[in-house]
């Protein structure tokens, strides 16, 4: 190879240079709007902005889709994260992920995948879920937790929870707000205008929180 690249004449060579480069730097740009989030909350904990959740839209070929949000938050000593992810194949969800981490280390982890003998195969694992059983969810599935802040649930009756692996009842309050009932018995209000998610009032690690869609930096579509 090095001999190969000795015969290049110099001319040549800057003009390679020029393209790899012209072409990395093509590629840094795609990559960066590939991973661009479409809509940003603000994370709030009584009136004080703790946090971030970023809601990813990445939409595949032949009737694929891939819904992805990605939170951080810090309150006094307690610094977490939480992610999931769910793949849809013509509109049936395929896969699922989700995992919470407390100051670094990974408290809970739920996977769901397509089972052989069910619809879906739950799996349970982190430091919260030692020992846990995993479980089979026996029906189809096309709206879950996740979905929520990608469409409002219109005509909608459940949901499916990325992190309990359970469906989850789902109630319309009033116009544009929806209430839903945790696994846990606590409920989740999200609240829509004109067909997006604004503001979702809920319950985490013991805190009472609100997620407000931050307009300002809200990216393009």
């Amino acid at each position: 190879m090095e001999l190969l690249r000795d015969c290049i004449p110099l001319e040549n060579k800057t003009i390679g240079k020029m393209r790899v480069s012209g072409l990395v730097v093509i590629g840094c740009l795609m990559l960066a709007i590939s991973v661009r989030a479409q809509n940003v909350y603000d994370v709030i904990v009584a009136g004080r902005t703790i946090g971030s959740l970023k809601v990813f839209d990445e939409k595949g070929t032949d009737n694929t889709e891939t819904h992805r949000i990605e939170s951080d938050f810090k309150v006094m000593f307690y610094k977490g994260s939480y992610s999931t992810q769910t793949n849809y194949v013509q509109g049936k969800l395929v896969s699922a992920t989700c995992a919470h981490h407390v100051n670094g280390d990974l408290k809970e982890k739920t996977l769901t995948k397509t089972g052989s003998k069910s619809f879906y195969e739950v799996l349970f694992s982190g430091e919260d879920s030692e020992d846990k059983p995993s479980v089979v969810v026996n029906k189809p599935i096309s709206s879950t937790i996740t979905s929520l802040y990608y469409k409002e649930p219109i005509n909608i009756t459940e949901v499916y929870s990325e992190r309990y692996g359970k469906m989850c009842n789902i109630r319309k309050l009033s116009e544009g707000k929806y209430g839903v009932t945790l696994p846990d018995g606590k409920e989740g209000v999200y609240s829509y205008k004109n067909g997006l998610c604004r503001e979702v009032k809920t319950d985490l690690a013991g805190f009472k929180l609100r997620i407000v869609l931050n307009e300002g930096k809200t990216a393009l579509r």
